[in-house]
């Protein structure tokens, strides 16, 4: 633990003056949205394996030769498990003489200081609520898996190929759909969604799907649908995340957030696999020679059941991008 700022600003010595939890501050950190727009799947593979039936079109003319198509195949697709983990080693002692002492004890047992339970259940700083704010805004929009170096700590963001990767990749295979909108301006944001829409196969426009972007696109769509006339403060008529005419919505996604990528696709086409998902909440405590240790890790992944029914706002980099 790194308490050398308190020490320089508030000595190295303990001395009891009415401290307590409440006056350790922390700047919020982001909840877990990504998930709730997904169908979970609890499996105990590191590979989830699928296949897509396509049948192309059968019906023709009647003559008495047989002329068959031969329009039936099976496709596979696999989408994989990512394995995360934590790996945390304090030195409860650094508090005592400071300031923080507060959080230390009388226990022989560092583990049984005050301290852990404070690390690991703050609401807003603690280990599983930065858990939960590194895998929504690093690894499930923008994370692009990095094979880790043996003995060397990984970097945030680099332990799984996220959506926004998983989605250039269906594009530049060309087994996603792209829709060419060019780049996003906050003065044509609303006609640039309802294009979007108008852009998905019709047999798809009437299912239910999020319109998924950066929480700035979306209060961005909000504020240009008000421009055009569709709030009205004497009626109380509110704007709301409706694409007008469909059964589509626009949905803000912190995991995009910095990006101008969009997409689409049915919830039950996205999926998120987990396996030991209880472990990333169980954090293992150990204790040796006065040193604690946490850990924890798990296995999880997000995927597309069929490339064919997505779209997306990205383009091949030999269009000019997004």
């Amino acid at each position: 633990m790194d308490v050398s700022e308190i020490v320089t600003a508030f000595g190295a010595y303990y001395e009891s003056s009415g401290q307590n939890k409440n006056r350790i501050l922390g700047m919020l950190t982001q909840g877990l949205v990504t998930p709730g727009i997904c169908t979970p799947i609890k499996t105990d593979d590191t590979i989830y394996k699928l296949a897509q039936l396509t049948i192309q079109k059968i019906v023709q003319s009647f003559q008495k030769g047989w002329t068959p198509k031969h329009a039936t195949a099976f496709t596979p697709n696999e989408l994989k498990l990512y394995h995360f983990k934590v790996d945390e080693d304090i030195w409860p002692d650094d508090i005592e003489a400071t300031w923080l002492g507060f959080l230390s004890s009388d226990s022989v047992s560092r583990q049984e200081w005050p301290l852990i339970k404070f690390l690991i259940e703050h609401p807003d700083q603690g280990y599983l609520a930065k858990i939960n704010s590194d895998m929504e805004l690093e690894e499930y929009g923008k994370g692009v898996y990095q094979e880790p170096a043996a003995g060397v700590a990984g970097d945030t963001g680099k332990s799984m190929n996220g959506l926004i990767t998983q989605l250039q990749a269906g594009v530049n295979a060309e087994t996603m759909n792209s829709i060419n909108l060019g780049a996003l301006e906050e003065a044509t944001i609303f006609d640039q969604v309802e294009l979007f829409v108008d852009n998905i196969a019709e047999t798809y426009q009437h299912i239910a799907m999020d319109l998924c972007m950066s929480p700035k696109w979306v209060r961005a769509y909000f504020r240009d649908k008000r421009a055009n006339g569709f709030y009205d403060y004497k009626s109380s008529r509110d704007i709301n995340s409706e694409i007008d005419f469909t059964p589509q919505a626009v949905k803000a996604l912190p995991s995009f957030s910095g990006t101008d990528a969009i997409f689409a696709t049915p919830k039950v086409n996205l999926l998120h696999l987990t396996k030991k998902s209880k472990n990333k909440t169980n954090i293992k405590i150990e204790e040796y020679r006065r040193n604690v240790s946490f850990y924890c890790d798990w296995w999880e992944g997000l995927g597309f059941g069929m490339d064919a029914a997505v779209w997306t706002n990205l383009r091949k980099p030999a269009g000019g991008g997004i």
